[in-house]
Order: C-alpha cells, then sequence, then structure tokens
C-alpha cells in the first residue's frame, strides 16, 4: 500500500470499530514514514464520521464507544511519537472532569474523547473532581475551556461556586457544562457559557463559547 491507502484504511478501521485493524495500518504508517499529523488527520476523520453517525442514529453508544477505542489505539501509537508532542503545541486546551460527588463518568469519557477528535488538547481530570483539584489544573495549564459533568443535581450548587470562582480567577477560560441535571436554563443560572445536551454537539458548542469569548 502507498502512504495514501494506509492513511484510508486508518480512518476506515476507525468508523469500522476495529482497533486490531488500525493496530496493523499504524505499523505500515510507521514503516512508510507517514508523518505524525497525517496520521492524526486520517484517525480524526475516521472518528468525526462516527460522531456523524451517532448524531444521525446510525451508530448507537456502544458502536461509539468501539470506534473511539479505535481512534485511541492511535493516539496512543502517536504518543509514543516524539512528533506527536509538536502535534499539540499551540493547540487550544480543555479540562474536563466530573463534578465532586459524582463518579458516574461514562458521558465524560465520550465527551473528552470527542474533544480530543475535534483537535483540542484534553487534560481529563477523571470523577469526583474536587474544585481545588479543578482549580490547580487550571492554573498550570492556562486552559481555553473548563468543562464539567454530573448525572446528579447534587453537585450543581458546588459547581456554581466553582464556575464563580473560575470567573474571578480565570476570565479569560470559557465554562462548558453537561449531564442529565442540565438544560440550557440552568447551565446559564449558574454562570456557565455553554451547555451541551450530548457528546455529539459538544464541538460546536465548544466552538461557540471560545468564539463568544474572542468577540
Amino acid at each position: 500500500m502507498n502512504k495514501t491507502d494506509i492513511l484510508t484504511v486508518l480512518e476506515q478501521s476507525v468508523l469500522a470499530k476495529n482497533p486490531e485493524e488500525t493496530e496493523q495500518a499504524l505499523q505500515e504508517a510507521k514503516k512508510k514514514k507517514c508523518p505524525a499529523d497525517d496520521i492524526l488527520n486520517a484517525l480524526t476523520a475516521g472518528i468525526e464520521k462516527a460522531r456523524q453517525m451517532l448524531k444521525g442514529d446510525e451508530f448507537s453508544i456502544p458502536d461509539f464507544l468501539l470506534a473511539i477505542d479505535a481512534f485511541r489505539t492511535g493516539v496512543d501509537f502517536l504518543k509514543n511519537d516524539l512528533s506527536f508532542s509538536d502535534l499539540k503545541k499551540g493547540k487550544q486546551q480543555i479540562v474536563i472532569g466530573v463534578a465532586d460527588g459524582d463518579v458516574h463518568d461514562l458521558g465524560k469519557n465520550i465527551v473528552a474523547a470527542v474533544l480530543d477528535a475535534s483537535g483540542y488538547r484534553v487534560h481529563d481530570l477523571g470523577k469526583n473532581v474536587s474544585n481545588e483539584v479543578f482549580l490547580e489544573k487550571l492554573e498550570s495549564t492556562k486552559a481555553d475551556v473548563l468543562a464539567l459533568s454530573t448525572m446528579m443535581s447534587t453537585p450543581i450548587d458546588n459547581m456554581a461556586e466553582l464556575i464563580r470562582m473560575v470567573k474571578k480567577m480565570f476570565p479569560k477560560t470559557a465554562v462548558l457544562v453537561g449531564g442529565a441535571p442540565f438544560d440550557e436554563a440552568l447551565a446559564h443560572q449558574i454562570g456557565a457559557d455553554g451547555y451541551a445536551e450530548n457528546a455529539t454537539l459538544v464541538p460546536e458548542e465548544t466552538k461557540k463559547i471560545l468564539s463568544d469569548l474572542l468577540s
């Protein structure tokens, strides 16, 4: 296979939810000395098509999670390549995590993968994250966006307090929220800049809040 064929196979392997095929294509790409940015672009094209299929009800959530597995196989491969670090320089950064008091992280994991696939540098803090840890990470990364998730109503007051602190300490950081308790009205009420009803809407909403912040 030539480089173009290999990159096409990489893209299709993600869409086909086949990490083994992704791994094989990555080895071929390495042999052919395909540039790291071309590999990442092919992987991203695959996961973006999978995201659109999820959005159009052609993929189920389990289907999309399998596509993410294939995508992450490629990302992990690139993380072992020194040139991958250069790809991340200058990219907008997002700190993401599940609010303190909540251990439900499936939705957050999907959103983190979608944002990664959309070209952002994602710092995933996991679940049940304290406000202090969020603030420390924002301080060290100077992230453009803080993405907060919860599937429960009990952490909302604490999230509102965190958002107030972020607005005071990091006025150039936009805040995006999501999860079962939220709608646009509640997101606005607690001070968030944006709200995404589901993972498929996250890239568009992220672009919007970043654009609004710069305007």
